[in-house]
């Protein structure tokens, strides 16, 4: 008796064990170079090419970074509230996913991939709001960075303080603490949209519906102001 029940218990630290590595194992990171549709639509093909993950299983969203926390932590889209506004805070767009430990390196090879050198492939977007942007658990002193670094090139990875300037033009990508420096999911409006002169398809704008909507003003209003900004941007 003694026996089998040494043995259950054994099992069951096991288990916890096993559960306890695999949560270990995921790592939240975001990634942000100009406009975050089509960088969402980089890692979220990554995500089902390289993960296999489906559907509601795909966690890159597109998300606002690297600026003031707000009272409340509502971060948004401009919405006229400098309060939630994400430009006023200082956030750049970015895209917020979770993947493994193991797989970093391939998703930190696909941000080179997208913006190479720190460079955006739409330059006619200015500002802070898209300044190139990584964010690590533990920020530029991170273990990951080493990974990060293996197709950096010549980019200068500069900490980020937080509200920081553009990068255009400048060869640099501010990394930043995600403790410090936490990714805000940004309007369900926002998520697997086609970029300004790329359509994606059907199949993956069908991918929003699995995207929650927030309590900002766009969302809350059916997305009017998502509609307006899709035909202006």
């Amino acid at each position: 008796m003694a026996g089998r029940l040494l043995l259950l218990i054994c099992s069951v630290v096991a288990y916890r064990s096993a559960a306890l590595l695999h949560v270990v194992d995921e790592v939240e990171v975001y990634f942000g170079c100009g406009c975050f549709w089509h960088v969402q639509h980089g890692f979220a093909t990554l995500e089902i090419s390289s993960l296999h993950r489906t559907e509601g299983n795909i966690s890159s969203r597109t998300a606002y970074a690297g600026g003031r926390e707000p009272a409340g932590g509502l971060v948004c889209y401009h919405d006229g509230n400098a309060a939630t506004d994400y430009g006023s805070l200082g956030h750049a767009e970015a895209v917020t996913m979770t993947v493994p430990r193991g797989s970093f390196a391939e998703f930190a090879g696909r941000f080179w991939d997208l913006c190479p050198g720190g460079a955006r492939n739409d330059p006619q977007d200015q500002g802070g709001e898209c300044r190139s942007v990584i964010g690590l658990p533990g920020g530029i002193r991170s273990p990951l960075m080493k990974e990060l670094l293996v197709k950096a090139g010549h980019t200068t990875l500069a900490e980020g303080r937080g509200s920081d300037g553009d990068t255009l033009g400048t060869n640099t990508v501010f990394v930043y603490d995600t403790a410090n420096f936490k990714a805000h999911v940004a309007e369900a409006y926002h998520q697997f949209h086609n970029d300004m002169v790329e359509s994606y398809g059907s199949e993956y704008g069908a991918l929003r519906k699995w995207a929650s909507k927030t309590k900002c003003a766009g969302d809350q209003s059916g997305g009017a102001s998502g509609g307006l900004w899709s035909i202006f941007r």
